[in-house]
């Protein structure tokens, strides 16, 4: 698989594989909303993407940003307290109140939430846009559909429950 986007006839892009966090694909959050957190290898790379980012810029904004908080879809998981983000580059991919469509690597949909969790792999189609909320202003990355391409460990801090217990041996039960 490609370690770069690519950008389709739609205007839309490919990304290349990565590593699935906090999926709000069966369930929307409190605020309503679907999404996906994609953790990418340092060495993908960003350019394709970088590029529709900087032409959406120019678009919204011809003069420049405004002079206000701008936020960058492309983060850098050192920056970033997240254990499972060190050493990588994450995007919190969003797609707003629409559910993206889930398949897996046969194009099959995915219908058990437990098939597609924090930790398995994945690629997505996604596009971007630009918001101004409260002050900040932005480009974000849109999650249309995602293709699941496999499983790995799952991206979980907690602790599994026989880790935590000693095996009690069953009382002898009597014969009455």
């Amino acid at each position: 698989m490609s370690k770069g986007f690519t950008l389709k006839q739609d205007g839309s892009l490919l990304t290349p594989e990565f590593r699935v966090s906090f999926p709000r694909i069966f369930q929307a959050d409190e605020n309503g909303k679907y999404g996906v957190a994609m953790i990418f290898d340092k060495d993908t790379d960003f350019s394709v993407l970088e590029k529709v980012i900087e032409a959406k810029k120019k678009e919204v904004w011809p003069k420049g940003v405004p002079k206000k908080e701008y936020l960058y879809p492309i983060l850098d998981g050192d920056q970033s307290d997240r254990e499972e983000h060190k050493d990588k580059m994450y995007i919190n991919g969003k797609a707003g109140k629409y559910r993206p469509g889930l398949v897996d690597a046969s194009l099959q949909p995915i219908v058990d939430e437990a098939e597609f969790y924090p930790g398995c792999w994945a690629r997505a189609v996604v596009t971007v846009y630009h918001w101004v909320y409260l002050g900040k202003c932005g480009i974000s990355v849109n999650v249309r559909n995602i293709q699941k391409t496999r499983d790995d460990d799952p991206l979980i801090s907690r602790v599994q429950a026989a880790d935590e217990f000693e095996s009690v041996a069953e009382p002898a039960t009597e014969d009455l």
